[in-house]
């Protein structure tokens, strides 16, 4: 009876041993993998990559990667281990992400900061934020979260041990893999509902395209004969550039400055993107830029203070923001017969109550940026 019974144990050893490392590999790069979760306010920069993480650091990252992201309280921090300081810049995203299950404490009422994170506590926190809990694992926990953790790929890039310790870019890996994953129980991508911008593209890799043009900083306008690389905060000859949407070179770049005067321009120094706008309408690009005259200012009947759509060139503009609303406005500094340069998104059949009593007229778009055409050559 002894000897079936140590047979028995020394079989589900073997088995456990044998579940506890599984690699897949993606064709994701790790830089895209890396700049996707720094977009996203997942991590804060990419160094020290291959150094372990504490789970102090990775208390934050799994917090950042949730859907309580824009809900840390700095002025709530207290928590109930003795060995985290309220103080400790890591403090709220330990409280809440002990709360929520995202990652375990320890007897005692000890966290332990300090120390390192292991390939369990990484797979235990990405399946909790897919929305898995104790009670969705018969048996061994551990033995039955790393097996699903694998059967949904969220080991892609991880070369680990279930009980070893993990890196800075394996926590990435593994939030990145999550992100793209399916929540428990539903059809919708995890990192879709958690951040807007963010969705998976047809080779099922995370498309960040959303997350990079909120990090621009812009607008900004080139004119002709002005320097462009003393307007970019990095090397130029090494940026992507897009052209109302198409990649386009450096030298393809002047050439367009120089045959239309100025040109309209964003850029991400996260990517070394640079995103070019000229006039002209184009399939590739929702932004779009002009020059006119403004023809008429007009307000609604309910506010005459703020103005809220614009005629140029006799074509109609509804106005975005506060900002455009306050240029357009008797305060302002864009008046009836100026000539202006404006940034503005395209309207699909948008139709309007014309306040001069000539009924609805069509608005081409939106303006969301307008300037003072100034430029001296």
């Amino acid at each position: 009876m002894i000897k079936k019974v140590l047979i028995a144990v020394l079989v589900l050893l073997n088995i456990l041993c044998a579940s506890t490392n599984c690699f897949a590999a993606t064709t994701a790069g790790q830089e895209m993998r890396t700049q996707v979760l720094y977009l996203a306010d997942i991590i804060t920069n990419d160094n020290f990559m291959n150094d372990y993480i504490t789970r102090a650091e990775f208390a934050r990252m799994v917090v950042k990667a949730s859907k309580f992201k824009d809900s840390v309280s700095y002025y709530d921090a207290t928590t109930a281990f003795s060995d985290v300081d309220n103080n400790n810049e890591f403090a709220p995203y330990i409280k809440l992400a002990t709360k929520e299950g995202y990652i375990s404490s320890y007897l005692g009422g000890l966290y332990k900061p300090l120390e390192y994170v292991t390939y369990k506590d990484l797979t235990r926190a990405c399946l909790a934020l897919l929305g898995y809990e104790n009670s969705d694992f018969s048996g061994s926990q551990i033995a039955g979260r790393f097996e699903l953790f694998c059967s949904l790929n969220i080991n892609e890039n991880i070369d680990k041990n279930i009980n070893d310790f993990v890196t800075k870019k394996d926590c990435v890996n593994g939030i990145y893999n999550t992100l793209k994953t399916k929540t428990k129980g539903s059809n919708s991508v995890y990192g879709a509902t958690v951040f807007k911008d963010l969705s998976v593209n047809n080779d099922g890799d995370l498309n960040a395209t959303g997350l990079t043009k909120t990090k621009l900083e812009g607008p900004f306008i080139l004119k002709r004969g002005e320097a462009f690389n003393l307007a970019i905060p990095f090397d130029i000859t090494t940026a992507n550039i897009f052209i109302n949407g198409t990649s386009q070179t450096l030298e393809q770049t002047m050439r367009e400055l120089n045959n239309t005067g100025y040109l309209v321009y964003y850029y991400n120094k996260t990517t070394k993107t640079i995103y070019v706008y000229k006039e002209g309408t184009t399939l590739e690009s929702s932004t779009l830029v002009k020059k006119g005259y403004v023809n008429h200012i007009y307000y609604s009947a309910s506010d005459t203070i703020t103005p809220t759509r614009v005629q140029i060139d006799l074509a109609y503009y509804t106005l975005s923001g506060s900002d455009v609303k306050f240029a357009f406005s008797y305060a302002g500094t864009i008046h009836v017969g100026d000539q202006i340069i404006f940034i503005y998104t395209k309207s699909e059949n948008s139709s309007d109550e014309d306040s001069s009593g000539d009924g609805v007229v069509e608005t081409i778009g939106t303006i969301t940026n307008a300037y003072i055409y100034n430029l001296n050559y």
